[in-house]
């Protein structure tokens, strides 16, 4: 998929250090190339900044999602409690989703995360016609946690 990088989301990332800044736009930029057209979440949440992907507009229908925290971003997966993980790599205890922990850009380029990656597309609800790949800025109203400078 061919996506710019949105200026939101470096703008929202300005708080926080420079290599979380970077890891969190390189990572972005990895996903981006692996995954098929879909359509981008620029979130500016309360507790983090991150994107998400899914296949519709809608919040609830993402299958993966990058939120960025001060020294790491995960890679965490809406339905990732229904995902074959072997080597139970996926963290979380909820009902549904799980994360992986990611410290490096070259943490994408894992087979082992690329079928998670599949598996998670395949789980995904899917819209009948194309995708327009496109990307949607959401911002949460009220206070941000944000890293202290």
């Amino acid at each position: 998929m061919n996506l710019p990088e949105p200026p939101e989301f470096v703008e929202f990332l300005a708080p926080y250090p420079a290599a979380t800044q970077e890891l969190a736009r390189g990572l972005r930029a990895r996903l981006v190339e692996i995954l098929p057209d879909c359509i981008e979440t620029v979130w500016d949440a309360t507790n983090a900044v991150g994107v998400a992907y899914g296949f519709t507009e809608k919040n609830a229908d993402h299958f993966v999602h990058l939120p960025a925290y001060t020294k790491y971003v995960n890679i965490g997966f809406s339905h990732g409690a229904m995902l074959t993980d072997p080597e139970a790599r996926l963290k979380g205890t909820g009902a549904r989703i799980r994360h992986i922990k990611l410290t490096r850009v070259e943490d994408l380029d894992d087979p082992y995360l690329h079928d998670l990656i599949r598996q998670a597309c395949e789980f995904a609800v899917h819209p009948d016609g194309p995708i327009q790949p496109r990307t949607l800025v959401r911002v949460m109203e009220g206070p941000k946690r944000r890293p202290r400078s």
